[in-house]
């Protein structure tokens, strides 16, 4: 079996005795979204990759998901937003697809709307009580139409960010997954303050949880001994040899 990925001094600092797991769940998050973005294509019947494009937003319902296991993790939404954000030990943790044709991880470029903004702007509120601003916003198409309840300071009580990267295509697969902590400037051009890459192999490395059973293996339907036929001449009676004789 292969060794679980060592972490870093960095990624000890914030998920702790978490961190190796956190790194399973991140890899084995973009895993799913992925799988859920091809069956999307496939069932779609289009030529395009319209479909697939759907893998945003499977991706941050799968991270919050597999996240669930983190004690006292906490789920917001950003307002009139259609997907929900981790929180833990007051970091938010925020994921995005690395842009079609992004050439690195020092090149990706995302689309800046208002919502990404104050998630990036996370580390300029005074305190986890200092509300950000997100009325009237729209993120890659998160207006619907459908009215959303307000939520408390918006970000919950995170006042840092964790910003995840997943590069990815319908024809490649996940080729690549980046953690660390950025920031982003007007262009939408990622700063990277801190960047690490997370090994893909780090949700197959760790131990399967495996079940306790007796020492003695279960018993079948067909188990049974098979039964034993006992082939042998049978004597003839002297009324069987006398009807078998023929008269003179």
């Amino acid at each position: 079996m292969q060794q679980p990925p060592e972490p870093s001094e960095w990624f000890l600092s914030r998920f702790g005795e978490h961190s190796i797991a956190v790194m399973a769940a991140l890899v084995a998050a973009g895993e799913q979204a992925q799988e859920r973005s091809l069956e999307a294509k496939v069932g779609s019947r289009l030529r395009t990759n319209d479909a697939y494009g759907s893998f945003w937003l499977s991706l941050r319902e799968e991270v919050v998901a597999h996240l669930a296991f983190l004690p006292a993790l906490e789920t917001v939404r950003p307002t009139r937003g259609r997907y929900s954000l981790p929180v833990y030990d007051q970091m938010v943790i925020f994921s995005a697809k690395c842009p079609s044709g992004t050439a690195g991880p020092d090149r990706i470029k995302l689309r800046k709307s208002k919502v990404v903004a104050n998630i990036f702007d996370i580390e300029k509120r005074a305190s986890a009580q200092t509300a950000l601003d997100f009325s009237s916003v729209e993120d890659e198409g998160d207006d619907d139409g459908e009215e959303f309840p307000p939520m408390p300071a918006s970000l919950g009580g995170a006042t840092k960010l964790i910003f995840v990267a997943y590069d990815c295509t319908a024809q490649g697969g996940m080729q690549h997954v980046y953690i660390g902590e950025a920031t982003l400037p007007a262009d939408g051009s990622v700063q990277w303050l801190y960047r690490e890459e997370l090994p893909l192999l780090a949700s197959t490395a760790l131990p399967l949880s495996l079940t306790l059973v007796d020492d003695e293996p279960t018993r079948r339907f067909d188990d049974a001994p098979l039964p034993v036929n006992v082939l042998e001449l049978l004597a003839e009676t002297a009324d069987a040899s006398a009807a078998a004789t023929p008269e003179a």
